[in-house]
């Protein structure tokens, strides 16, 4: 055991009971959904274990092409911190991130440890460094914490474009859902288990990025206390982005088809 650490095994539903004592560390587990990221993932989970001895990494990886799984298998022969930190779960096939998070904290909650969970971009845009911030609001009293571009945070190397589509996509969404959230898109957030355990109990009604305004209406739906903080999002510098046009597309139409849902469906 380290000198001057002590790590609790948490087996708890809510992040008050989860409370960092001096000299202690708390579990905390962040969800990779991967996809053609060989170019990244082994870089970005040993920046996320540098930031904290406490978090763990949970890779769910769509049998990427690239061999993104190999690249993680032959990178954890050579990191021995790797072998109790790092879980990788290969989904048979391509099925959106929506999915593969959810499988992602499926496992979590299934090891009864962990005081918190989080799901970030496996490419760099969201900075491992903001992890601690982002934990500090959600232990504030929040239920979810949402790292947003909006309307405080920066983005860095996006073309015209993608600004104008983020920036629609979001306002329909605040328009038809709820305005109190300011970046229904983003996908660097932060929960509590009991959140988590909650949305694991709505059926995914939808696929790829859209996920995101599902989930945090189910959130909303709850009378859960949703939080944020400005964030910098950069652009990847490697690798090709993993959204098509066509997921595009679908995911600005399953936004009414949520905001329906959130407003009249059955509680």
């Amino acid at each position: 055991m380290r000198v001057g650490k002590i790590r609790e095994i948490f087996e708890l539903r809510a992040w008050s009971d989860a409370c960092i004592v001096a000299g202690a560390v708390v579990a905390i587990l962040v969800v990779l959904p991967s996809y053609n990221e060989r170019l990244n993932i082994v870089e970005l989970t040993d920046a996320i274990l540098d930031v904290d001895p406490g978090n763990d990494v949970c890779i769910v990886d769509d049998s990427s092409p690239d061999g993104t799984a190999a690249c993680v298998r032959e990178a954890a022969g050579s990191r021995p911190r790797w072998s109790e930190r790092v879980h990788l779960i290969v989904r048979d096939k391509k099925d959106g991130r929506g999915g593969a998070v959810r499988e992602g904290f499926e496992w979590g909650i299934g090891r009864g440890r962990y005081a918190a969970f989080v799901e970030m971009d496996c490419d760099f845009s969201h900075a491992p460094s903001a992890l601690p911030e982002g934990l500090a609001v959600l232990d504030q009293g929040y239920d979810v914490v949402i790292g947003s571009r909006y309307p405080d945070g920066t983005i860095i190397g996006w073309p015209a474009s993608r600004r104008v589509l983020s920036a629609f996509a979001n306002g329909l969404a605040r328009l038809l859902i709820d305005r109190s959230i300011t970046d229904y898109t983003t996908g660097f957030r932060f929960y509590r288990p009991a959140v988590v355990e909650e949305l694991l109990t709505h059926q995914q009604k939808h696929r790829g990025y859209i996920y995101l305004s599902e989930s945090i209406s189910h959130v909303l739906r709850a009378n859960r206390r949703v939080g944020s903080f400005p964030i910098c999002f950069r652009n990847r510098e490697r690798g090709a982005s993993n959204t098509s046009f066509a997921e595009v597309w679908a995911s600005l139409r399953g936004i009414f088809a949520i905001a329906v849902a959130h407003r009249f469906g059955r509680r």
